[in-house]
């Protein structure tokens, strides 16, 4: 593609976005915090030659702040080449090693591990100390000063900055790749974007219930908007949607989820057409965006994917406690899900009108697509079965009672995929007891007894 091409379809994308989707976007790329950091070192490059070639302070100075042009040369051409080296060892070093953990646990991890706000600003310090550092390399003239002062103590005070990021940054890489803390972070991410994003950006506009009858407004065959390229719905811009809807006065249904895949040509969006006022389909496509992956701006579940990509990983890595450490973060997740969200497909106007109308989502969808995946893989083993059992059981003491039949359903659920024996009495003890308070805290007593005569019952069979 054309770079002017490129960028003006950047600013194009960059025009629809949120302020929560904005800062997503800048955080997802690293070049836009170095860059900044590289004009901080040019604004200090220029200072330096201010002070130096115009200002001549190096006259001034005593012997111990002065240099000649000659020392001062040696000073910067030396290091120059040192922060060449450092920068080029530390991520070479840092880029195998996540490429290692990579294949291991996720490749999502890279992204995860760039969008850290510690990381961004110190590998934006090593770019803005050598661009300081080659650009006066490139100002000193003999002719012009013979002794320098602002030159070489900055550039020195700008290596020893970059020495210590170095130290500081891989202290912070070796705390962040030790795997409790890569979930961790991952969680918080997503979280992040739960309470941040999508709060903002989507709940605030959410009703329970249409102020009129939905028949009255959906009166009518509606005119399909099909998408304009082959990809990922990757973010909606629902503000401007619904204020565009509530101008027009129609109502527009959505086909397909945020995160799903769609083809060019196929069916996207759907709109009443009152008649009162011309409507222009492709206003209502360009607050659609579609990329060629999935993100987290708004997407809840790749962000719960994260975390369960790393727990089927690590079982067929031989690694049962960052599978449990997986679970046990997915269930706080699916927490924040279900005290932000009220899983209403409804979306109104500033009037309270009904304008948009999203694919219906439920807890019971995230909750199956969270751990539904894991207990195929776990299905012969008795640890990670318990640890899913007991993850369902800590959430359904968390979260409110209108979520208790839905997760005691796909307990049960996980309870009855179980397919191998015990070996261990203490593992069969925790499984029945686990699934015996989740049934006791949601309410259905009746039904474990149920499932335990049912167990019963086979256990006859198999031995007659």
């Amino acid at each position: 593609m054309h770079p002017i091409h490129y960028i003006k379809r950047t600013y194009q994308r960059l025009k629809t976005l949120s302020y929560h989707q904005m800062k997503y976007e800048m955080k997802s790329n690293v070049w836009l915090i170095c860059l900044a950091y590289g004009f901080v070192g040019l604004a200090f490059a220029g200072l330096a030659w201010f002070l130096d070639m115009h200002l001549r302070i190096g006259l001034e100075m005593t012997d111990f702040f002065q240099a000649d042009y000659e020392l001062t040369r040696q000073i910067v051409s030396s290091l120059v080449a040192g922060i060449i080296t450092l920068n080029a060892f530390t991520l070479n070093s840092i880029l195998v090693v996540l490429t290692n953990f990579s294949g291991q646990f996720t490749p999502r991890m890279l992204t995860t591990f760039i969008s850290d706000r510690r990381t961004r600003h110190l590998i934006g310090i090593f770019n803005m100390a050598f661009v300081f550092i080659l650009l006066t390399f490139f100002v000193l003239d003999e002719t012009v000063a013979s002794h320098y002062s602002a030159i070489p103590i900055l550039t020195v005070l700008f290596m020893l900055i970059a020495v210590g990021s170095f130290v500081i940054f891989i202290s912070h890489t070796i705390n962040w790749m030790q795997v409790p803390n890569i979930m961790q972070h991952m969680k918080d991410e997503s979280q992040h974007q739960i309470l941040t994003t999508l709060v903002r950006d989507l709940e605030e506009y959410r009703t329970s219930e249409p102020q009129r009858n939905l028949a009255d407004q959906l009166e009518g065959e509606g005119i399909t908007i099909t998408a304009s390229k082959t990809g990922y719905i990757q973010i909606v811009d629902y503000k401007r949607l619904i204020s565009y809807a509530q101008s027009v006065d129609t109502v527009i249904q959505f086909e397909r989820r945020i995160g799903e895949f769609v083809l060019k040509g196929s069916p996207l969006l759907t709109y009443w057409k009152t008649g009162r006022y011309p409507i222009d389909p492709d206003e209502i496509n360009k607050h659609v965006f579609i990329g060629s992956k999935k993100t987290e701006v708004q997407d809840i579940e790749f962000g719960i994917n994260k975390l369960k990509e790393i727990a089927i990983k690590a079982l067929g890595n031989d690694d049962p406690h960052t599978t449990s450490n997986a679970i046990f973060q997915l269930s706080d997740l699916l927490l924040s899900i279900s005290q932000v969200s009220r899983f209403s497909p409804y979306l109104t106007d500033s009037n309270n009108e009904l304008r948009v109308i999203i694919r219906k989502e439920s807890f019971a969808f995230y909750l199956n697509s969270t751990f539904s995946h894991i207990c195929l893989y776990a299905k012969r083993d008795p640890v990670i079965t318990n640890n899913i059992l007991e993850a369902i059981s800590l959430l359904a003491e968390a979260i409110d009672d209108v979520y208790h039949d839905c997760s005691w359903e796909f307990a049960l659920m996980v309870a009855k995929g179980y397919e191998a024996s015990f070996a261990f009495e203490y593992n069969e003890q925790s499984y029945y007891q686990t699934l015996e308070k989740i049934s006791n805290t949601t309410n259905h007593q009746k039904e474990y007894k149920e499932f335990l005569e049912e167990l019963e019952q086979k256990r006859k069979a198999q031995d007659v």
